[in-house]
């Protein structure tokens, strides 16, 4: 399980910038869906934003109701000089203190404490999903929990995850909650692959505040014109050879010059592209190895004369595309 730390301050690499944007799209949508099956509420830890109801029997009027934890962790209840540390307590554990103060003034007070409104744990799940959205945690869950709940990994996901951490979210240690004085975003990929194996070491504890992106699985593309019967685009499922791109083009047109075939190659980390020339009569004749086709490699064969002075639609039509695609970009779900 790789683990990168990214500075708050300056988080400039595109695939932070998409997640990010997404999670703040999604938060605009009302997903009010819980994480709460086969686990009881009352061992849920209350945290800040959450509302709490507090009930003390046969006394009314020191009860409390729409009570919102403060970013501090706290509430404010009648006859008590200070604020009740609330988060980081089960309703029980709250409850209990508060009957605890509340023994200075009346004999056996009942009191109960309820969660009404779940705001202190959220998570966002986007990518290759079948059902992306923001949920709010009412349990532990690990990741492969998390997937199985949102109906797992779509038809096109990829073999990796992605969980976007902000270490500086104030925490539950114990019973008391710890605000950092500061953070780092936190980046941990996981293969999906070993994430779903028994006793897996890439299988993390999600936290509230995670933000988990399932990546897509997109063929990668190549495209090949000129000289051949169909000028066409190549999905890179598999190993693809340049002859076999050539076959997959219908082949060489009549008057293709097929010792001077130009494959022209983005450089890594660059929108520019580095030149090579082919000849393939030498591949076929056994006299030299065949070429294997990189993503986005622009394959053109010559006729009698040479090169065309331009390389026609697909050329024209894709290398603008090429030039402006940032790396990583999440899409919308």
């Amino acid at each position: 399980m790789q683990r990168v730390k990214v500075s708050t301050r300056f988080v400039n690499n595109a695939r932070f910038a998409s997640v990010l944007a997404v999670f703040l799209l999604l938060a605009s949508v009302s997903f009010s869906q819980q994480i709460d099956e086969a686990v009881q509420v009352g061992n849920y830890k209350i945290g800040p934003g959450d509302v709490i109801d507090v009930i003390v029997s046969k006394n009314p009027e020191l009860s409390r109701t729409g009570l919102r934890v403060s970013n501090l962790g706290t509430v404010q209840l009648a006859m008590m000089d200070t604020d009740v540390q609330a988060a980081c307590l089960t309703e029980r554990e709250l409850a209990d203190r508060i009957k605890e103060h509340y023994r200075k003034y009346m004999v056996e007070p009942y009191v109960n404490v309820a969660v009404t409104a779940f705001n202190s744990s959220p998570v966002a799940v986007i990518g290759a999903v079948n059902n992306p959205g923001r949920f709010q945690l009412q349990r532990s869950i690990n990741l492969a929990e998390l997937l199985t709940f949102v109906n797992g990994t779509s038809a096109n996901a990829g073999d990796n995850a992605e969980i976007l951490r902000d270490t500086g979210r104030p925490r539950c240690v114990g019973n008391e909650l710890v605000i950092p004085e500061s953070g780092e975003d936190e980046l941990i990929s996981v293969n999906l692959a070993e994430t779903f194996k028994r006793n897996s070491t890439m299988n993390p504890e999600i936290v509230p505040g995670d933000i988990i992106r399932v990546s897509t699985s997109t063929p990668m593309t190549a495209y090949i014109q000129g000289n051949v019967n169909s000028s066409i685009a190549i999905q890179l499922g598999q190993p693809t050879t340049l002859t076999q791109a050539i076959a997959m083009a219908g082949g060489p047109s009549q008057g293709a010059n097929l010792s001077k075939v130009r494959i022209r190659r983005q450089i890594e980390g660059s929108v520019n592209r580095e030149e090579m020339i082919v000849n393939v009569k030498d591949i076929i004749d056994g006299e030299r190895d065949d070429v294997l086709i990189e993503p986005f490699d622009i394959i053109d064969v010559p006729g009698p004369s040479g090169f065309k002075k331009f390389f026609g639609d697909i050329f024209r039509a894709v290398v603008p595309t090429l030039t402006r695609v940032p790396v990583g970009v999440v899409p919308i779900p």
